[in-house]
């Protein structure tokens, strides 16, 4: 089997689970495509299968993924999969693909993951909260790369009222886009162009060294995330932004922080996505030692 993932990551968490998936599929995964705007698809690619991940927006994804599948709904239909993030595991997450399927139709779609990652808005999360989600992801990846491999369809289930609430936060595209404007660079600004580099839609420019923001933005936060002066601002929002990336692989090897949390440790909001995980996991191992 030989698999394409195309990928859209704002800061580079939804990146990494892509990462995940290519380790966990044994050597299918043939190649990785980070999407921006201008991406179109590997023409009629040599690949059995395609991936497609995207970080979740107000339950919806980025628009900038609507604009991507259309080009790929134009090629050969092959067995596609689909995997979000977000940083929390409410189930409203699994509507954002609505208008994605609907787009893809042609396609033989097997199923569908959303996967918990640290947030990059809201608040910041421990490094011991980002380790336990780390773990997760990785064992749940590990698990869907089983089923993927066996060729496993599952199906999607019907959510009317997620659905209506879904379209109706949509109102974000139009926001985001239109606030990119409003966006600046304070006093601290080093006129690095770093931020200019990095906009996967290409809406900001560097004049007389300061960047200067347009509209187009699709509020993936890449820009604030990646300052190294924290001197963007990014309009009504300013107040939720996280600035400066996780540094994850450091997490992960740090050993003074342990690989899960307690059910009673976790924030309520996040023990009913992770009762549900380690169901998924108890049972995965047991067929394991079955086999």
């Amino acid at each position: 089997m030989k698999c394409i993932i195309y990928v859209f990551s704002g800061t580079g968490n939804t990146r990494r689970v892509a990462d995940e998936y290519a380790r966990r599929l044994e050597g299918s995964v043939t190649a990785i495509i980070d999407i921006d705007r201008d991406t179109v698809p590997m023409h009629d690619a040599d690949a059995d299968m395609i991936g497609i991940g995207y970080p979740v927006h107000a339950f919806n994804p980025p628009h900038l993924m609507i604009s991507f599948v259309r080009k790929l709904s134009n090629e050969t239909p092959r067995p596609l999969f689909i995997f979000h993030t977000g940083g929390e595991g409410l189930h409203l997450n699994d509507s954002s693909s609505l208008q994605l399927r609907h787009i893809l139709r042609r396609f033989d779609i097997l199923s569908e993951r959303h996967y918990v990652m640290p947030y990059n808005m809201i608040f910041r999360h421990s490094d011991q909260m980002a380790r336990h989600m780390l773990w997760y992801m990785g064992k749940l990846v590990e698990i869907h790369a089983r089923s993927l491999m066996e060729g496993i369809h599952e199906r999607y289930p019907h959510m009317p009222l997620r659905h209506l609430l879904s379209i109706i936060l949509r109102i974000e595209w139009p926001y985001s886009s239109m606030q990119g404007k409003h966006m600046k660079a304070g006093g601290s600004c080093t006129g690095c162009g770093l931020c200019a580099r990095r906009c996967p839609m290409q809406a900001i420019t560097m004049e007389d060294g300061r960047p200067i923001f347009h509209t187009g933005c699709i509020l993936c936060t890449r820009c604030s995330m990646s300052c190294p002066a924290d001197a963007i601002s990014i309009g009504l929002l300013d107040g939720w932004k996280v600035n400066g990336p996780y540094p994850l692989d450091e997490i992960e090897r740090n050993p003074g922080l342990k690989d899960r949390l307690a059910a009673t440790e976790l924030p309520r909001l996040y023990r009913k996505y992770y009762r549900e995980a380690d169901k998924a996991i108890m049972s995965y191992e047991t067929t394991d030692c079955v086999r």
